[in-house]
Parts: structure tokens; C-alpha cells; sequence
């Protein structure tokens, strides 16, 4: 199954590739395009979080609330960790060293590096939302893509650089 979904993966990257290969090395383009798999379904489940799962007034924990679309920002940062990894090490950043220990290492730093993103997509999210009256759904769709940007650079030099 996991060798069928990586030849499938593959197959779809490099069918597309000759369209971009003048602007963007493929490194740039397979993160660009396996980031956007990876955060369409981050949006997807923060959107079916925060419009269909949870309590719109959000949650009371000792007389605190948490709102809704925080609840919602981590539930799905959570689930798409393992995903991101994944697709990055396999398809984006495939010339970076391998082995248990050296892809333990990557997995932290990947792991260091979400962490900073998901620190930045909150700040960002709740000042669209609080400072520029945004819907959330929206919101979320901008900060996620400055967010990108970033980790995409922290990534390629930090996390799954050569040696």
C-alpha cells in the first residue's frame, strides 16, 4: 500500500513538474505541492472542526474560555504532524540523510519547526480575527499561507538540510 501511495505521489509530482520547472527548482515545487496536499487538509479539518464539531461559543475550562477556533487550529495541526513529515522527507527533501537516528533528529527538528509554525499561525490567526474582524475559515487561509513561507525555508536549511 505505502510503495503504491509513493509511486501514485510521485507520478502526480512529476506529471506536473515541466509546467514549473522554469520558475521553481524541484525541491521548491515538490514542498510547494506536497505542502499544499498536507495543508488543504489541514484547512479541511480545522474548517470541519470549528464549523460542524465543535460548540460555536467554544470551551470552559475553569471558568476560562477557549475559543472555538483554537480548539480547532491544534486538533488539526495534531493530526497533519505526521502527515507534513512524511510527505517532506519523501518528496521534497529526499537528498536529505536517512537512517533511524538521522531521521529521528529530522522528525524533532520537523517537529521544532511546526511547533514555531502553529506559535505563528495562532498569533496571526487570532490577530486577523480579533484586530481585522476576519472570519476564521479566512483567517486561517491567510495565515497559513505566510506561515508557508517561513517553514518552507526552515525546513530546507534547518530540518532536512545536507550534511
Amino acid at each position: 500500500m505505502a510503495s503504491f501511495l509513493n509511486r501514485g505521489i510521485e507520478s502526480f509530482l512529476q506529471l506536473f513538474y515541466p509546467i514549473f520547472r522554469k520558475w521553481l527548482a524541484y525541491d521548491v515545487y515538490a514542498y510547494l505541492a506536497v505542502g499544499a496536499i498536507n495543508t488543504a487538509l489541514n484547512i479541511l479539518l480545522f474548517a470541519v472542526f470549528y464549523e460542524f464539531i465543535l460548540p460555536k461559543e467554544g470551551w470552559i475550562i475553569d471558568g476560562y474560555t477557549i475559543a472555538s477556533y483554537t480548539i480547532a487550529l491544534l486538533l488539526a495541526f495534531f493530526i497533519t504532524i505526521p502527515t507534513g513529515f512524511w510527505l517532506s522527507k519523501n518528496f521534497a527533501f529526499r537528498s536529505a540523510s536517512t537512517g533511524a537516528k538521522k531521521t529521528g533528529k529530522q522528525l524533532f527538528k520537523y517537529i521544532l519547526v511546526v511547533g514555531q509554525g502553529l506559535g505563528s499561525d495562532y498569533l496571526i490567526l487570532k490577530g486577523l480575527i480579533l484586530f481585522l474582524n476576519m472570519e476564521p475559515t479566512l483567517a486561517k487561509i491567510f495565515s497559513t499561507m505566510i506561515v508557508l513561507t517561513v517553514n518552507f525555508l526552515l525546513q530546507k536549511y534547518f530540518t532536512f538540510k545536507n550534511a
